[in-house]
This record gives C-alpha cells, sequence and structure tokens, in this order.
C-alpha cells in the first residue's frame, strides 16, 4: 500500500510540471502587453518642445494623451493594424514650472491596454518672465462701447478684458506649435484698470518664441467689442530681442488707434 501511495504522489507532482502547464504559464506572461520608453536625459525646459520614443512587444492600435479636460488620440487608419512609427514618438511640451505630469494610454492591435504617467519637473533655463502689461491707449477710450448708457454714465466704457497667446505643441502626434491659450484676464468693468501687475502670474516663456495680445470689450455670455479692431501687429516675437534684453516692450499703431506695454524680466 505505502508504495502505491508514493507512486500517486510521483505522479501528481509530475503531472504539475509537466511540459504542458509550462507552456500555459508562458502563455499567460506573453499576453502582458508591455510598452517602455526612451525619455530625455536632460531637464526639461518650459515652453521647449521635446519627444518620447515608444516601444512595445504588442503592435499599437491606438494611443490617448488623457487630461483634466478630456482626451486626445490617435489611432491607426484601419482596425485591428498598427500605428506608423512616426506615430511612436510623442511630442511634449510644458508652458508652466514644476512637477508636471502627461497620462497616456495605449491600446494594442489585439486590445490590450497599458496606462503610463510621465512625471518631470519643468525649469525655468533661459525663458522670460512677463511681470506686467499696461493698456496705454485704444480706439475710442473713454468713450461709449455701451449706448444704453448716457454720455455721462461711467458703465458706458469698455469693460476690459485680455488675453496673451503664446506658441505650444498643440498634439503630442505632431511637432508642429502653433498660438494656444496662455493667460486669460479677470474683466475689468468700465475702465477701472489699465495696469497690471503680473508678476505674482508665474508667466514664462521661450526667449525664442513669440506671443499674442488680445483686448477686448466683455459685454458677458462671449459677447463683446475687439478694442484692437482686428490689428494683427499685436504679437511680440523674444528672439528679436535676445540681445537688448528689453525691461519693457511698447507696441503701437496711429492707424487703429492702439498703444500698449509689456514688462518682462530676463535672465
Amino acid at each position: 500500500m505505502s508504495k502505491k501511495l508514493i507512486l500517486l504522489w510521483l505522479l501528481v507532482v509530475c503531472f504539475s510540471c509537466s511540459p504542458d502547464s509550462q507552456n500555459e504559464e508562458v502563455s499567460e506572461i506573453e499576453k502582458t502587453f508591455d510598452v517602455n520608453f526612451i525619455t530625455p536625459k536632460s531637464q526639461i525646459l518650459v515652453d521647449v518642445p521635446f519627444q518620447i520614443q515608444v516601444e512595445s512587444n504588442d503592435p499599437i492600435y491606438e494611443i490617448n494623451r488623457i487630461t483634466n479636460n478630456g482626451s486626445q488620440g490617435i489611432v491607426a487608419a484601419m482596425p485591428g493594424t498598427a500605428l506608423e512609427d512616426q506615430f511612436l514618438i510623442l511630442n511634449l511640451q510644458f508652458a508652466t514650472l514644476g512637477n508636471q505630469d502627461a497620462k497616456f494610454e495605449f491600446i494594442s492591435t489585439s486590445g490590450k491596454k497599458a496606462y503610463k504617467t510621465f512625471n518631470f519637473e519643468v525649469v525655468r533655463g533661459s525663458a522670460v518672465k512677463l511681470i506686467g502689461f499696461k493698456i496705454n491707449s485704444f480706439y475710442n477710450i473713454n468713450g461709449t462701447w455701451d449706448a444704453e448708457y448716457a454720455e455721462d454714465d461711467p458703465n458706458r466704457l469698455a469693460d476690459i478684458i485680455f488675453s496673451f497667446q503664446k506658441l505650444n505643441t498643440a498634439h503630442f502626434s505632431n511637432p508642429k506649435q502653433s498660438l494656444t491659450h496662455w493667460y486669460l484676464s479677470p474683466v475689468y468693468p468700465n475702465q477701472q484698470q489699465l495696469e497690471w501687475n503680473l508678476s505674482q502670474e508665474e508667466l514664462y516663456i521661450s526667449d525664442r518664441s513669440i506671443f499674442e495680445i488680445g483686448i477686448g470689450d466683455d459685454d458677458g455670455d462671449g459677447i463683446g467689442d475687439d478694442l484692437t479692431r482686428s490689428f494683427r501687429g499685436l504679437n511680440i516675437r523674444l528672439n528679436d530681442y535676445r540681445d537688448s534684453k528689453p525691461s519693457d516692450i511698447n507696441i503701437s499703431s496711429e492707424e487703429y488707434g492702439i498703444d500698449v506695454s509689456v514688462q518682462l524680466e530676463w535672465l
């Protein structure tokens, strides 16, 4: 009887270590969708584009970048096919200093998913800091912009709002930069303020970049007037000032009745 028990135990051990069992374990390991990356070794500078190379053990069908405001993605031309190599390069750029992250979802051609969050410390480098803005004049300044009010009523004056746009990488699948939202001010009713100290807003921009200024009269609900009268010259190419590094840059146009100044801090 003891010999039969020993034989039964050996059979159990051999069955648990059989080649079929090993193949099943290997098969389970092979089903894992692994995504690896080659990231920059140097520091990440504010406003300076950089790239991340994506590698995987299974062809990638779809990539999505997940943000607080939604997501943006790219998918292969046909279901079940892989993205072309050019789309396996993630183009990133950060507009603000400090700890920044980028969250991605990867989907393989077989439907498996993998998630990755990249964390970066973004530093200033040679970036310029925008520390002030002043509206010296605009068309019909001190005049009536809200016709429902009398000529002596201060509510007739423009309700000032201004914005800045700067170059940014709009989509991770394309290295091309375009002007995107940078800063939008609160509304200042009835021309109550025409000069602002922005030193606490942490507005940094590459010293080789461009930014554009917009000024409006805000009537609420997204309705208003363009106080620049569509003047296209309200942009500053910082690369033109890298040698002189002026603390104040003025833009004016007699034709459009616009005159503004920005204050900058250079390193």
